[in-house]
Formats: structure tokens, C-alpha cells, sequence
């Protein structure tokens, strides 16, 4: 299955995209500990009979990442401190659990309405500190963490599949999140490797020859919603999506990582 997006941005003097094409892998295998994660996206490729272009943006959902990267955690293993007991009997929660997200996170924001919001250890404002119970086997009391690095995960992908494929893609490992103030999640860029994740467009002119003063775009994000579609949230299995048609050439590539905006500069803290 795929789908077309069409983009209405205009840029000036470059050539505009009408039209990007999403392709999800299917029947990705399911991922384990340890399992090379850059051969089993190139194997996938080949059973999907997709071939890769130089500039094509691979768009690969946290979990797999994280599983190859054994980020589990038992929570029975867990020896949780007084802080975490404490905040376990208010909010009536595995004091276990509660420690990994004190583990995970460089403060607690609120507990209010009994949900755990942090700032996690990555910059990211987000719940519990992105663990997750979904979509994992739960014989065992386990939960998955974020990559410890993605920006790194994100930069070896990229030059691992390279050398394999033979060919120059980018990749962004996408995440889901809540926004202030909208219901429902959303996918994100967690990080990415050599892709315009943000561009600036202060000093280019719109549709009515304004100059724009204060306008960024958050390129990788956009992206990594298009690919939702696709990945899903719940049985969909498919985790990886292939985007052709991407070109911003012209604007100098950066990592999704630095997106987070510092608090100083947070318009909702």
C-alpha cells in the first residue's frame, strides 16, 4: 500500500514538490534483541521489490530501534527508591514502574490528573518518559525504553543500509507524542541523519512577494506524520515507510534531535 501527500509549500527558487509517495514495508519481521537492524530493512526492501534512489528518506518507528538496542526493563528487577514508593502510593502506581521513569527523566513536570509528565533525559517533554508496554510481549512485566542515543541509531542506520544499498537516503526515527491543548497523538522526529529536519525560511518571499520574518518548518515532523499513516498505532506492523519525491536541497540538513526547544524559549512552560 502506498499513498501520495501533496505539498502546497512554495519555495522560492527551487523546483516545488507536487507530490510525495509513501511506501510502507510489509510483513517486516519482528524485531529482537541484537538483530541487525540496517540488513533486515534492506532484506524487507528486496522482498517488497522497492527499489531505493539516491535522496529517498527512510522513516523508521522508535520501537524497532529501541528492541534491536535490548532498551527493556523488568520491572521486577526494579529496586525503587523512597521517592518512587512515595509517588507510587499516590498516584497508585508499580512503584517499580515509577523508578524507571525517575530513571529516564531529568524531572517530573506534573503528576496532575495522575499522569506522569517529564522532561526526559533527551530534552523531550513527554508521558511516563516514552516508555512503553504496547506492542511488546507482556509473559514478563518488561517495558521499552527510548534509544539511549537516537541521534546516533539514527546516523549509523543510515550509513549502515548505505553501504548495503549502494545508494545516498536519509532517515528519520519517528516517535508518537501528545501536543498542548489537541487530543490524540501524533508522530514526531525523535532524530534523524542527513535530512533538512528544520528549515528557516526568514528573508524568502510568499505568494504575495512578503517577506517572511519568523518562519521555520519543521520538515521532519511533517514527514514522520505522513508516515503514521502508514506505521499506525496498534496491530498495523509496519514500522518502517519508504518517502520518495523529498527534496530540499537547497537548505542545510540538521538532526530532528535539536527541534526540542529549550524551556527558556517555551511558549507552554
Amino acid at each position: 500500500m502506498f499513498i501520495y501527500v501533496i505539498v502546497l509549500t512554495q519555495i522560492t527558487e527551487q523546483t516545488i514538490m507536487d507530490h510525495l509517495k509513501l511506501i510502507a514495508l510489509k510483513d517486516f519481521p519482528l524485531v529482537k534483541p541484537s538483530d541487525n537492524l540496517s540488513l533486515l530493512i534492506a532484506e524487507s526492501l528486496q522482498l517488497n521489490r522497492i527499489e531505493i534512489e539516491n535522496g529517498d528518506v527512510i522513516v523508521v518507528a522508535q520501537k524497532i530501534i529501541s528492541k534491536s538496542e535490548n532498551r527493556y526493563k523488568n520491572i521486577k528487577d526494579i529496586v525503587p527508591t523512597k521517592k518512587a514508593i512515595d509517588l507510587g502510593k499516590e498516584l497508585q502506581r508499580d512503584p517499580g514502574f515509577i523508578q524507571i521513569i525517575l530513571d529516564e527523566s531529568s524531572k517530573i513536570i506534573s503528576t496532575d490528573k495522575n499522569i506522569i509528565l517529564v522532561e526526559h533525559k533527551l530534552g523531550l517533554i513527554n508521558i511516563n518518559a516514552g516508555i512503553d508496554r504496547s506492542n511488546i510481549d507482556q509473559k514478563d512485566d518488561i517495558v521499552l525504553l527510548l534509544p539511549e542515543n537516537p541521534s546516533k541509531s539514527a546516523k549509523k542506520l543510515q550509513l549502515d543500509i548505505e553501504k548495503l544499498i549502494n545508494r545516498s537516503i536519509s532517515i528519520i526515527i519517528t516517535d508518537s507524542m501528545t501536543r498542548p491543548y489537541r487530543s490524540g497523538v501524533t508522530n514526531f522526529a525523535l532524530a534523524s541523519s542527513n535530512i533538512q529536519s528544520l528549515i528557516d525560511l526568514k528573508g524568502e518571499q510568499d505568494i504575495y512577494g512578503n517577506t517572511l520574518k519568523s518562519t521555520e518548518i519543521a520538515i521532519a515532523d511533517e514527514l514522520s506524520a505522513a508516515a503514521g499513516l502508514l506505521m499506525g498505532q496498534g496491530n498495523d506492523a509496519q514500522p518502517v515507510v519508504i518517502i520518495k519525491g523529498f527534496n530540499r536541497d537547497n537548505y542545510s540538513k540538521n538532526d530532528a534531535i535539536n527541534l526540542i526547544v529549550k524551556e527558556e524559549d517555551d511558549l507552554y512552560r
